[in-house]
């Protein structure tokens, strides 16, 4: 793979339509699934989602209020934003909580931003690369 150019095939993005209640076809009531590359999901999965959070860990890059360590669950986030605005409301605090999820927003998220916090937790420039440059040129086809 050419630093500057990932396989073409992983521009290629397969979006599935699935009913979340069986037999409702309510367009507001269906799920989005990508589907990617296989190769490209190992790819992602290994160096983004193993490689680099263990590297962020190990340098205490993640704050203890994100719950994204090992051994803890969702529950405890859900629980920690619950107490939070318990107490923010108890000592009558000005509090917002925001919730970004960019999993199924691909065309939003700043490229150049997640490039930076790639390279300074320590990812390699090939691999930041060739994600970024095949999300740039992402073909979307839509299925239901």
């Amino acid at each position: 793979m050419d630093r500057l150019h990932p396989p073409e095939h992983w521009s290629y993005g397969f979006t599935v339509m699935l009913e979340e209640i069986a037999g409702l076809f309510l367009v507001n009531k269906l799920r989005a699934i990508l589907q990617m590359e296989a190769d490209f999901n190992f790819h992602n999965n290994l160096i983004f989602g193993s490689r680099m959070l263990d590297n962020a860990r190990a340098n205490g890059l993640i704050p203890a209020e994100q719950y994204s360590e090992k051994q803890n669950t969702a529950d405890d986030g859900s629980f920690d934003k619950v107490l939070q605005g318990d107490i923010s409301r108890q000592r009558l605090l000005h509090t917002s909580i925001i919730s970004i999820y960019t999993a199924n927003c691909y065309d939003r998220v700043h490229n150049a931003l997640m490039a930076l916090l790639f390279l300074y937790i320590g990812v390699q420039a090939g691999s930041v690369t060739a994600m970024l440059r095949s999300l740039q040129l992402i073909k979307f086809f839509l299925r239901t």
